[in-house]
């Protein structure tokens, strides 16, 4: 009888064991289908992206090349008026097709890192001083408040700036006149934490559930790739970005990064 029993136990522990590693093997298999579905789907993206790109730069130039050839010979200053305002336009929207096409690609090619030993507080100093003057140009006020010491990260520090600069970039464009940005860094534990703080419209709790998903925009005329694009990127480094809103007073995003395990 127990002989029986030991058997039984096995049969059903090996059953089961088989079932898992099944499982395992059935999900590995559909996790690798899906890379190669998303691997194609990206090749597919930049090449239909690239297609569109020669295309929309042709046809800005020729555009420029008959504004040259028909202004001068435009006699009523009206009509000369209304004809570079419709040139205007027409290159404005070339522009920003330009742009979703670029930051398409961005967000549909896989993000391969370089990393390199990084101190965040010259890193941001330097981006600080880069954006003041567009923020300067919005009459808004770009702050920062870094700590005295070295705080030293592992990073891809291209990727990392467009993160950082499409999530102020985007503060500076929503944020009013007169209103305020205030960027701080602080070492917590192990971690390097971001803090970007703007006096702007806030957000309510239904878009914020929607923030980080591509084409989403507040902005008029915003793309809704630039806030996908810095959550990939930061996600890539192991880090992850936290937002806080309230609408009418402002909102938090707060940007979590390792810090180099030397330095922990």
């Amino acid at each position: 009888m127990i002989p029986i029993i030991i058997v039984a136990v096995l049969a059903l522990f090996f059953a089961g064991t088989s079932l898992i590693l099944w499982l395992k093997l059935k999900k590995n298999s559909a996790v690798h289908k899906l890379q190669v579905d998303l691997s194609e789907a990206g090749i597919l993206a930049s090449g239909l992206a690239h297609e569109i790109r020669n295309p929309l730069n042709s046809i800005k130039i020729n555009i420029q090349l008959l504004q040259e050839d028909l202004e001068d010979s435009l006699q009523d200053d009206e009509t000369k008026e209304e004809f570079r305002e419709t040139i205007r336009l027409v290159t404005y929207e070339i522009g920003r097709l330009n742009e979703l096409m670029t930051n398409f690609l961005t967000y549909a090619r896989p993000t391969e890192l370089k990393k390199e030993a990084l101190d965040l507080n010259h890193f941001l100093n330097e981006l600080i001083q880069f954006l003041k003057k567009q923020a300067d140009e919005k009459n808004v006020v770009l702050e920062s408040s870094l700590p005295k010491d070295p705080v030293i990260i592992e990073a891809d520090s291209r990727r990392l700036r467009q993160a950082l600069m499409n999530i102020l970039i985007n503060d500076i464009q929503i944020v009013p006149a007169n209103g305020q940005i205030q960027l701080s860094l602080k070492p917590v534990r192990d971690l390097a934490v971001i803090r970007i703080e703007d006096t702007g419209p806030g957000m309510t709790e239904e878009f914020m559930r929607e923030i980080f998903v591509a084409f989403r925009s507040q902005r008029r005329g915003g793309t809704g790739l630039g806030l996908s694009i810095a959550n990939k990127f930061i996600v890539a480094h192991g880090g992850g970005i936290k937002v806080e809103s309230t609408v009418g007073k402002g909102t938090v995003f707060s940007i979590i990064l390792p810090l180099k395990a030397a330095e922990v």
